[in-house]
């Protein structure tokens, strides 16, 4: 290789920051990718017209998804259930029997069951913070009851009455079923003594597997005790708030509480 074709060798190409002119294909290119970058222009009226129809669409959604709001929807629930066939005991105002009696203390008021002797079973969540407790009888007298003993697996208590003429009615359990035996639980009815109704238990979702309890919901609130009956009006169950929770006893856990009167003195 000589000199002069050492020192003049074909030169590579010259990038396109270090030119002053430029291919027409990058002029091209630049434009185009302005073009893309760059939304159309749109006017007043088609962004207007546009906002319209999205608003309208949005009503219209709206109103197919939720056409009565959450209130009627439970409003229909409840239609539902009461439009059904009622095959057993019916719904009365005031329904109360002659064995259940209302417990009242400085806490508020709650359903009692005459198991005999001058003596009710109660809710003990009901009755844990009072300071002083009354029976209030079917005929409406009133009168002192302290508390005898407290079964925390039950959720249950007994209370005594030494007022011997106003003792209520021993309960008849000798129809209790368990609860895992009763295949429809709405061929029964729950009897709750402090709103003076009847209504539909049906079974809940949560469980618990050591616990021969079964626990159930309702459109109605149980307050404390209740009683569950079947269509001639016997005693089957008795249904108990413990805590957040509504539970129907098993037949064992009820009769431990009936055997325990025994042993009062």
């Amino acid at each position: 290789m000589s000199a002069d074709e050492f020192e003049n060798q074909t030169p590579a190409p010259i990038p396109a920051h270090e030119r002053t002119w430029r291919h027409p294909a990058e002029i091209a290119d630049a434009v185009r990718s302005d073009y893309l970058a760059t939304p159309p222009p749109l006017s007043r009226r088609l962004t207007a017209f546009a906002a319209t129809v999205s608003l309208v669409a949005s009503a219209a959604i709206l109103t197919i998804a939720i056409p009565k709001g959450i209130a009627a929807y439970r409003a229909d629930t409840d239609s539902v259930q009461t439009s059904q066939p009622l095959p057993t005991v019916a719904m009365v105002k005031n329904y109360s029997q002659s064995e259940m009696a209302l417990i009242n203390s400085d806490k508020g008021t709650t359903s009692a069951l005459s198991v005999g002797n001058g003596l009710w079973i109660v809710a003990a969540d009901d009755i844990a913070a009072s300071t002083s407790l009354w029976a209030t009888t079917p005929s409406g007298q009133n009168v002192p009851v302290d508390i005898v003993t407290a079964d925390s697996d039950t959720g249950l208590a007994l209370v005594r009455c030494h007022d011997k003429t106003l003792w209520g009615a021993p309960s008849d359990v000798s129809h209790l079923v368990n609860p895992s035996d009763i295949a429809d639980l709405s061929k029964y009815r729950v009897v709750d003594t402090v709103t003076s109704v009847t209504f539909i238990p049906r079974p809940s979702l949560s469980t618990s597997k050591d616990s021969a309890d079964i626990p159930i919901n309702s459109t109605n609130t149980v307050h404390g005790l209740a009683t569950v009956r079947n269509s001639t009006n016997q005693i089957v169950g008795i249904v108990v708030r413990r805590g957040h929770s509504v539970w129907m006893l098993n037949r064992a856990s009820v009769l431990r509480i009936f055997r325990n009167v025994s042993d009062q003195p």
